[in-house]
């Protein structure tokens, strides 16, 4: 449940890094950070310690990142 609760944040990230196609570095920088901490943030409150929450998020993260390169390579 915590794992497609995080997909669904990293879409939005997706979403919203699409939208802010013309800002900076730093500022995509800045919207990671936050989308980041939504998703540590929304697993920690689903009852997972800090430790599990930080795995969850890296591990929802790889998941949807690897995925989604994978699916623009055989577009």
């Amino acid at each position: 449940m915590i794992l497609l609760i995080q997909f669904l944040i990293w879409s939005s990230y997706t979403v919203a890094l699409w939208v802010s196609k013309q800002d900076g570095i730093k500022s995509k920088l800045i919207l990671f950070i936050v989308f980041s901490y939504l998703a540590y943030w929304v697993a920690t409150s689903m009852g997972l310690s800090k430790r599990n929450a930080s795995f969850a998020t890296i591990i929802s993260l790889a998941i949807f990142f690897t995925s989604r390169q994978l699916f623009w390579i055989t577009i």
